[in-house]
């Protein structure tokens, strides 16, 4: 029987939160998963120009909140002020971007255990090691730690670094090749795959080379049932209600 490099990994995890009936990346949609019966959530964080971080995919606030230019070049102040859930539904109107400590209270308050994805198209380093000792900081001793993801694997040596007892995952756009697989060379456990390219024999050579394979975005049942039989082990889904899954 394989035994999991993620023991307490889950199979089903909540994609920027419950972003299929929330905004994305809000504590509207963390609570949201929570109600939903997800027990992890996945979100994205990004430094602002003062330095602390912030929940948001993009590299822009203008798509989810009603501000413009770049997350790194704004001040944390200012991105407070903008409104991060009207552009979802009229519901959500004043939702706030969250800060990473907001989060990290929520995520203990509801018992959330979290894939965090850190952002950085520049300094990296300087990134990854602001954001570790952040983390390290705030998050909750009541729960497991979170698994830190990235594309870059300069930025999740810089997180082992700080952090070496958080486990991370490597986010690929195509599945390395078996040599540098076994490299290890990330010090990672987990890849995490475009359900786009991902086939039956890379996620077999990604098993077979002791990753936990977490694949994005699914959203139907049964691409989530090929995905598992493949070996795959967990999912991200904009919709993680466990039932939509358990009886699909």
């Amino acid at each position: 029987m394989r035994i999991s490099p993620l023991p307490w990994l889950e199979p089903v995890i909540a994609h920027r939160g419950a972003s299929g009936v929330a905004p994305e990346n809000t504590l509207a949609a963390i609570r949201r998963a929570g109600e939903l019966g997800a027990r992890w959530v996945e979100v994205d964080l990004r430094r602002t120009a003062s330095g602390p971080f912030v929940l948001m995919h993009d590299a822009t606030l203008d798509r989810t909140t009603n501000g413009t230019g770049l997350v790194s070049e704004t001040p944390c102040e200012a991105i407070a002020g903008l409104d991060a859930g009207g552009w979802f539904g009229s519901d959500f109107a004043g939702e706030p971007v969250p800060t990473l400590n907001a989060f990290m209270a929520l995520c203990g308050e509801l018992g959330l255990v979290a894939n965090i994805e850190i952002k950085a198209e520049a300094d990296a380093d300087a990134v990854g090691y602001a954001a570790a000792k952040a983390l390290l900081e705030g998050w909750p001793g009541t729960l497991p730690p979170p698994l830190i993801s990235s594309d870059s694997p300069t930025l999740l040596r810089a997180v082992a670094k700080i952090a070496p007892d958080f486990p991370r995952g490597l986010i690929v756009t195509q599945v390395p090749s078996e040599a540098v697989l076994n490299e290890r060379a990330w010090g990672c456990v987990s890849v995490h795959a475009s359900d786009t390219f991902l086939t039956r024999a890379k996620t077999a050579l990604l098993v077979a080379s002791g990753y936990a394979v977490l694949v994005y975005t699914v959203n139907t049942p049964a691409r989530a049932r090929t995905l598992f039989g493949w070996g795959v082990d967990a999912i991200f889904t904009d919709h993680p209600e466990p039932a939509r899954w358990q009886n699909g």
